[in-house]
């Protein structure tokens, strides 16, 4: 890792590694420190969460796909706040995060938020003309398809975490073939999945 960092995140050429993360867990741990938990209400708590130290999470979620201990480590500075850190928690995390409709409190899973945030990198590159997606076709994947290209090469550790959730995309893409028209691969958009009858 480079000893320097750009907009708060660490600037890495290698596999992002706990001790990289360590800023991370810091600040939240230091900003949830700042409040006083005792004097404020559940509800409040809970919303300072929500509204505060997870959003602190998915600024670094929307770039590295972040080790399974920096994870459990960010949960357990949310978990404590939340409870006024006052021994166990009443409710396992899983439940927690469960949307209101289904029992929980409506808090981001991390996990699963920082894969759909690093999910929408891979849905840029196949749907939009940034110069972004642009940059991406004719550098990292050398104009080739974004379904075929290889995980070797000269890459970076990010982008290499990025093309192994493809897999993942393929599950939820939904085909709309219309009068098919414009659906068959010779005049598709460069990067789209191939067709299959």
């Amino acid at each position: 890792m480079l000893p320097v960092t750009y907009l708060g995140l660490p600037l890495i050429t290698k596999r992002l590694s706990k001790g990289a993360c360590s800023t991370l867990v810091e600040r939240i741990t230091a900003r949830a420190n700042s409040w006083v938990s005792k004097a404020l209400s559940f509800a409040g708590r809970l919303q300072l969460v929500k509204a505060t130290l997870i959003s602190m999470q998915c600024y670094w979620c929307n770039i590295f796909l972040l080790p399974m201990s920096t994870i459990k480590e960010c949960e357990r500075v949310l978990r404590t706040f939340l409870w006024g850190g006052r021994g166990r928690s009443k409710v396992k995390w899983a439940d927690v995060c469960k949307p209101f409709s289904e029992g929980g409190l409506g808090i981001l899973e991390l996990k699963t938020w920082n894969k759909a945030l690093l999910l929408k990198h891979l849905w840029s590159v196949l749907t939009e003309d940034s110069i972004w997606a642009k940059w991406c076709h004719a550098y990292l994947l050398h104009n080739s398809n974004l379904w075929t290209a290889t995980l070797h090469g000269h890459l970076s550790w990010s982008w290499r975490q990025i093309l192994r959730l493809r897999p993942l995309v393929k599950e939820h893409l939904i085909y709309k073939c219309g009068n098919g028209e414009h659906f068959f691969p010779s005049r598709s958009r460069k990067g789209s999945p191939p067709y299959t009858p």
